[in-house]
């Protein structure tokens, strides 16, 4: 069951979720149409500023030493990582603002950047789960876009999105890397955030 569980938490990792959030965005929104021959111009810039860029430097934080392992299990050795993570986020957000995406993509994007804010402020007094606010919102981002920009109600996409959220989340549980009230508040930080952040920018 423990295998099984650092599968989920690796391909799940909080880095990738504003990837799969937009290749689900061309899966059931307009982007499939409207940006059809720009996918890559649009999807690898997410990859590079959202996961290899704070990857790469968060992996130089384990070499230096101020982090001592990758899954940042102590709660103390998390700022850093989320700052960077931060900066790369806003980086990110600045570049698709200059290249002129839809608003609420916009916003969609800048509520990574909200969350990580109020991770870094909760990190220090608390641990929260960064796999469940990632995933939270994924969730929250996809539905938002599907209620308030395409107007439509997929709801065996939301159905497999509240699943894949139980999933990891019970994995977090299986390795003892979260409590469960550290689970649910990550989730619902992320979902919350990042429904609201797409709202405003419709």
């Amino acid at each position: 069951m423990k295998s099984i569980s650092h599968v989920i938490s690796t391909v799940f990792q909080p880095l990738l979720m504003p990837t799969y959030g937009v290749m689900l965005l061309f899966m059931y929104t307009y982007f499939g149409v409207a940006y059809s021959n720009k996918f890559w111009h649009i999807v690898t810039p997410i990859m590079l500023f959202s996961f290899a860029i704070p990857g790469i430097l968060i992996y130089l934080l384990l070499r230096i030493g101020l982090i001592s392992d990758l899954s940042l299990k102590v709660r103390k050795e998390r700022f850093y990582p989320y700052f960077i993570t931060l900066l790369s986020y806003s980086a990110m957000v600045v570049f698709y603002y200059k290249a002129q995406m839809p608003t609420w993509f916009i916003t969609m994007m800048a509520g990574s950047i909200a969350i990580m804010i109020i991770a870094i402020l909760i990190t220090l007094v608390w641990k929260i789960s960064a796999h469940m606010f990632g995933v939270g919102g994924l969730l929250g981002g996809v539905m938002s876009v599907c209620y308030y920009v395409e107007h439509s109600n997929p709801y065996w996409l939301f159905i497999g999105l509240f699943l894949l959220a139980g999933s990891v989340g019970t994995s977090r549980l299986i390795l003892k890397r979260h409590t469960l009230s550290q689970v649910i508040a990550g989730f619902l930080l992320g979902f919350s955030v990042a429904f609201l952040f797409v709202k405003l920018g419709v």
